[in-house]
């Protein structure tokens, strides 16, 4: 057999030959389920999540202000015994440097209060947006039994 009819045979077996089918394409209607599915997974553990952090804050709130307030108190004491005292003396120095240390602590406090309330007015405008979903995630009495 020449080169010429090698070839020829050859492409007279494969061109007899049928390709195997395509695959079937990806089904459609699939991904509506796992999109609600993880959107489940998802929402309801973040709702959960929302409610504990909400009671954190409020808590931690409280203390802020407490801290604040006694931060305030020590430091107008300081500075009140401290303007009696001698200028020299080493209890001054020590009541200037606890002044110092009140002042940063009621203004680190103040801070921590004002991303509180940043947070907490973030939730009050997406709570248009939260408050809808939670209901639909949370079944009613009616509809438990």
């Amino acid at each position: 057999m020449s080169g010429s009819q090698a070839r020829r045979a050859f492409c007279n077996l494969t061109a007899n030959q049928e390709l195997p089918p395509p695959p079937p394409p990806p089904p459609s209607s699939n991904w509506g389920k796992w999109t609600a599915g993880i959107m489940v997974c998802v929402v309801i553990p973040l709702l959960q999540f929302k409610e504990e952090v909400d009671v954190v804050m409020e808590t931690a709130e409280e203390i802020i202000d407490v801290i604040e307030v006694a931060a305030e108190a020590v430091d107008m004491v300081a500075e009140k015994i401290g303007d009696d005292l001698p200028d020299s003396s080493k209890l001054k120095t020590t009541l200037e440097t606890v002044e110092e240390l009140a002042e940063t602590v009621a203004g680190k406090a103040q801070k921590a209060v004002d991303f509180i309330d940043e947070v907490q007015e973030a939730e009050r405008k997406l709570g248009p947006i939260i408050d809808p979903t939670k209901q639909l995630t949370q079944a009613t009495p009616s509809e438990a039994s």
